[in-house]
């Protein structure tokens, strides 16, 4: 059923994080659909996924939950992202270009996560976050997290997206080996549900982090020590 334009009209809004009035995202959307008809949204959103998911490298790094971090103009400048902030510029580029596009999050377990990830974050993978664009009448979900040489490199399935179909991780890797189990739907949203989404990741990923932490500083420490010995 097609959604009246008063329910629409919330995904078209730019937040603080959702950022897509800034110069820069609208300056970088020009030339990304020069070529595409206005009224051809379906060719704006494969466009834009493509330009999102394969442009701004997927990596974590340890200030991945700040307000500042998460906005879009951050993401854009910096040139790489976890899935939310990938998520967020896509949401970005797809207000910006007229198209509905809404925050869908999601608990995840990464069966082919490496050590050295489980060693920083764990195992689990908390509001994990992808975007639905609203495209011929219906929602369509479509994950720009990882990009197409981090698949390659990891023989995972590269996702594609064409602006029909949902365009999520698969369950198996190109080997058939076990890959992602969806073990939470938070659900949509028009702006970033900060304050439970970082209450989640702090409470999970804190410790990780911290015990890291200490282990480098013990190492630090241990360097030092070693370096004054030596004089």
């Amino acid at each position: 059923m097609l959604q009246n334009n008063r329910d629409l009209s919330r995904y078209l809004k730019p937040s603080y994080m959702i950022n897509w009035k800034n110069p820069i995202i609208l300056s970088e959307l020009s030339k990304i659909i020069k070529d595409i008809p206005e009224n051809n949204d379906v060719q704006k959103a494969i466009k834009i996924f493509y330009y999102v998911r394969d442009t701004f490298r997927y990596k974590v790094t340890f200030d991945f939950a700040t307000p500042h971090i998460l906005r879009a103009t951050t993401t854009f400048k910096q040139g790489y992202g976890h899935c939310v902030r990938k998520a967020i510029l896509l949401a970005a580029f797809g207000r910006a270009a007229g198209i509905p596009t809404k925050l869908h999050f999601v608990d995840l377990k990464n069966h082919l996560l490496r050590p050295e990830w489980i060693d920083k974050f764990g195992e689990q993978l908390l509001w994990h976050g992808y975007v639905e664009f609203f495209l011929n009448d219906k929602w369509v979900k479509a994950n720009p997290a990882y990009d197409k040489e981090l698949c390659i490199r990891h023989n995972y399935y590269i996702i594609e997206f064409n602006g029909k179909d949902d365009a999520l991780f698969t369950p198996l890797d190109l080997s058939g080996n076990k890959f992602m189990d969806y073990v939470k739907d938070h659900g949509t949203f028009a702006k970033v549900p900060y304050i439970p989404m970082v209450f989640d990741w702090f409470k999970y990923y804190a410790p990780y982090i911290y015990k890291l932490r200490k282990r480098k500083r013990k190492k630090r420490k241990k360097q030092k020590s070693q370096n004054s010995s030596k004089k």
